[in-house]
């Protein structure tokens, strides 16, 4: 009876040591690594932390939403890219509008200037 109890007893702890907690470490180390990531992201807006947690830890659920994080980060650097670009097009535009009205102005003054010498000349003929 001893036997069995001891038998049973050393069978429960090598029961327990086959549910060994490291996966859960590693679970818990992931979700840490994505915090401090983000974190690291927020104030520098760089995402090489994220990357790493990517590779770190390939099929961990915090991989993939450090790629999602990853992949809006870059839409957003085009969006401001382009608008840049655009804003850049935009002030061109205005400055050749500019140029252009000061153009018009200036031709405008001389067309005058031409009209009024053409009275004076059918005024007082030579």
């Amino acid at each position: 009876m001893k036997l069995l109890s001891l038998l049973i007893v050393s069978l429960l702890f090598t029961g327990c040591a086959v549910f060994d907690p490291q996966p859960k470490q590693a679970a818990l180390q992931d979700q840490q690594d994505f915090y401090l990531a983000f974190d690291e992201f927020q104030e520098s807006q760089r995402v090489d932390s994220l990357q790493k947690l990517k590779l770190d830890y390939p099929d961990s659920l915090w991989a993939a939403r450090a790629e999602t994080i990853i992949l809006y980060s870059q839409e957003l650097d085009q969006c401001k890219a382009q608008s840049e670009q655009l804003r850049k097009s935009g002030q061109q535009q205005l400055l050749d509008l500019e140029r252009q009205n000061k153009l018009n102005q200036k031709l405008t003054e001389q067309i005058e200037q031409l009209k009024n010498l053409l009275i004076q000349l059918e005024k007082h003929p030579q």
